[in-house]
């Protein structure tokens, strides 16, 4: 039924065309009968372009008259009354104004260079590593903001296509293979937000965003590698490890660090960095270990290294996604986190092997551990280690460091009163809730998630996910979970019901609290997201003033 509607409404623009034409050159009509005229238009002798049927055909479904050789829409301004002829012609002089107006050029430039810019930012704020939803929503406000609240968007983890209904095509743009370092992220965010409010020039952004990967990091090239040994260090100092430990954290994150930054611009040789940075730690701490008579093989100062290449951030944001109904994009993402730290195991237990190290000799934590207040300095060191390594915006390193400490204290506070797994999900509401205060507030505040992104690695998924799936491999009998979330001594912990005391053997309470604590942090951030919305109307916060530090960047 459908074909043969279509059928007839191509005989009947052939009908009008014909019209038109007599209209036209003054013929006169010779049948009122549109199956009669619809039969002697089948194949019109001389015409055999179908741009002016096309264009009829347009009209009469859409209101809008399209070009015979692009297709392409275009708002009709001179539409003739159908009233004025008895089978819908119109006049002469109605015919010739559409015969000679052509495709409204301006619309059809706007309506490409919006495509451009949508395309450009969606895949600038997914290089930046930013949700499929919060893509998705950002670049249906830009549509709307522009007019054109009818484009298609949709968004997967490595691509962006917009679907345009008045130019009848669909484009679609790869992600690509640029990661955005974090003062690049806070530009991607600033683009977004003037654009949500129409204060960007189109052409502009998207000159903005294509030069982005190409702009000049804040920090040279040694003080980023510098942040990855800070940051390693930071990391060892919260599990509060023995001196020796910090200092193998410290010489192996420079490492790390080298390795990554050198191979970030070679896609063939940066898969191999995981499992290669991985069985070099490994083999690192186990061997200066076995050579100075440790009875425990921590491997959390293996992880402290490795901390930059643990996905606790995508963990996280593949839960959010799923919960928000992305299934392809949540899953997508939720297994390719889950491959990355089974390719760091296997990092660390060939490492292991190739140190001559039992795997029952491995344990989380060395025997020996710091005073408790190092904790945190540990996170402030931490702080400015990521600042550096990953290009902190300026003024942004204050914020951090009060953020993390912030965040830290409230998991380590709510642990002793409650559990782990809460314990991660509060701070993930309260450090992620202040981040988007310090944003919405603040005169040029820094955007809420590259505010928050420390917070991700230092919370429980990233490191426990390794290190509990490495005791899970080698049969070790420590419990990571419980060392693994709080600094505190055993004799500091509340007597309050937890998780770790269901009675489930080693490896599914491992499982259990790993996956627990991704969702616990996935819930705190819902949560916190939903109560910035409520203080969208406070008072500015007063500006945090920035930090430098000397004889590194502006």
């Amino acid at each position: 039924m459908r074909w043969h509607a279509a059928e007839r409404e191509v005989q009947e623009a052939r009908v009008v065309h014909r019209q038109e034409r007599a209209a036209l050159e003054g013929d006169v009509l010779l049948s009122d009968d549109v199956e009669a005229d619809a039969q002697a238009a089948e194949d019109p002798p001389g015409d055999t372009d179908d741009g002016p049927v096309r264009r009829i055909v347009a009209e009469r479904r859409f209101g809008h008259a399209r070009d015979a050789t692009s297709w392409q829409a275009v708002p009709v301004t001179d539409r003739a009354d159908p009233g004025d002829d008895p089978h819908g012609a119109a006049g002469p002089d109605q015919v010739g104004r559409a015969e000679h107006e052509g495709p409204d050029e301006e619309a059809r430039r706007q309506s490409v260079d919006l495509e451009e810019f949508i395309l450009a930012l969606g895949k600038a704020q997914l290089a930046a590593g930013y949700p499929v939803d919060d893509v998705t929503s950002s670049l249906d406000a830009v549509a709307r903001a522009y007019g054109r609240p009818d484009l298609g968007i949709f968004v997967l983890p490595n691509a962006v296509l917009v679907d345009d209904p008045l130019v009848g095509r669909a484009r679609i743009i790869p992600e690509g293979n640029d990661t955005l370092r974090l003062d690049q992220a806070a530009e991607v965010h600033d683009i977004a937000t003037r654009a949500r409010h129409h204060e960007i020039d189109l052409r502009t952004g998207t000159r903005e965003l294509d030069d982005l990967p190409n702009k000049r990091p804040r920090f040279p090239l040694w003080a980023s590698i510098l942040g990855y040994g800070v940051a390693s260090t930071g990391f060892a100092l919260v599990f509060r490890v023995s001196l020796w430990g910090v200092g193998m954290a410290a010489v192996l994150g420079l490492l790390v660090g080298i390795m990554v930054t050198f191979t970030r611009s070679r896609p063939n040789v940066a898969p191999l960095v995981p499992p290669l940075a991985a069985m070099l730690c490994a083999f690192a701490v186990f061997g200066f270990g076995s050579l100075i008579d440790q009875d425990v093989q921590p491997i959390r100062v293996v992880a402290a290294p490795l901390i930059t290449l643990i996905p606790g951030a995508a963990l996280t944001r593949a839960t959010q996604e799923l919960a928000s109904g992305h299934v392809v994009s949540g899953a997508s993402r939720l297994i390719a986190s889950l491959v990355q730290i089974l390719v760091l195991t296997f990092g660390v237990l060939v490492g292991a092997l190739l140190a001559s190290v039992s795997p029952y000799d491995l344990g989380d934590l060395t025997d020996q551990r710091l005073p408790l207040w190092v904790a945190w300095l540990g996170a402030a060191v931490y702080a400015i280690g990521q600042a550096l390594a990953f290009n902190e915006p300026r003024g942004a390193l204050t914020s951090v460091v009060i953020l993390l400490l912030i965040a830290f204290s409230v998991q380590q506070g709510v642990s002793w009163l409650l559990d782990s797994v809460v314990a991660a999900g509060v701070a993930a509401a309260v450090a992620l809730f202040i981040a988007i205060v310090i944003q919405d507030r603040s005169r040029r505040g820094t955007p809420a998630f590259v505010l928050f992104a420390p917070v991700f690695w230092l919370l429980v998924p990233g490191s426990l996910g390794l290190v509990a799936l490495t005791e899970a491999v080698t049969g070790t009998t420590d419990d990571p979970t419980a060392q693994a979330t709080s600094v505190a001594s055993p004799a500091l912990t509340s007597s309050l019901p937890s998780f770790d005391d269901l009675n489930l053997d080693s490896n599914a309470s491992i499982i259990l609290i790993f996956g627990a604590s991704i969702i616990a942090i996935t819930i705190g951030m819902q949560i916190a997201s939903l109560a910035g919305r409520l203080v969208r109307k406070l008072p500015d916060l007063p500006e945090l003033p920035s930090v430098k530090v000397p004889g590194i960047g502006g």
